[in-house]
């Protein structure tokens, strides 16, 4: 197929080919490239294996409390690193740069880590802020993130 013929085709019909073309089996990866390929599956399967000892580990021996030295600080960093996570998002998303993808992911997921400690470690008198906080914001933004995040993986794609 020519790029001639690509360019006569309309966005429907590319990316009806895009989809089509997606459904072959994936080429045979040179050598080496399959050896890390696999060695990365390697040491992530393992890492899952070795979590669940010490999830059960962790679950048995932990403390019910404990008294942080450096709470204010570990909150204050956490809140920061939001803050950087969420204004190079928006830099990137403003410049259109497809590399806004890594720092969306990552805010997305710390968002969520956010509303799961917010929530957890919340006294009696915060729960209901602490919630509230995580259903109104910190979970819808995680879901708006990764939408975003999605949406620009698709159109690379397409563009192809």
């Amino acid at each position: 197929m020519t790029d001639d013929l690509l360019e006569a085709m309309s966005v429907e019909e590319r990316r009806d080919l895009a989809v089509r073309l997606a459904r072959f089996e994936r080429p045979e990866q040179p050598g080496a490239a399959e050896r890390r390929r696999r060695r990365f599956v390697t040491v992530a399967a393992a890492g899952s294996v070795v979590l669940v000892p010490w999830i059960a580990v962790l679950a048995l021996t932990l403390p019910h409390r404990y008294v942080a030295a450096h709470w204010t600080l570990a909150w204050v960093g956490f809140d920061v690193a939001l803050l950087a996570g969420l204004a190079t998002t928006a830099y990137l998303a403003w410049r259109a740069r497809p590399t806004m993808i890594v720092p969306a992911l990552i805010t997305a997921t710390l968002l969520v880590c956010d509303a799961w400690f917010d929530t957890t470690t919340a006294d009696r008198s915060d729960r209901l802020v602490s919630a509230l906080s995580a259903l109104l914001v910190e979970l819808p933004m995680a879901v708006v993130l990764i939408a975003a995040a999605i949406l620009v993986i698709r159109r690379r794609i397409l563009l192809r």
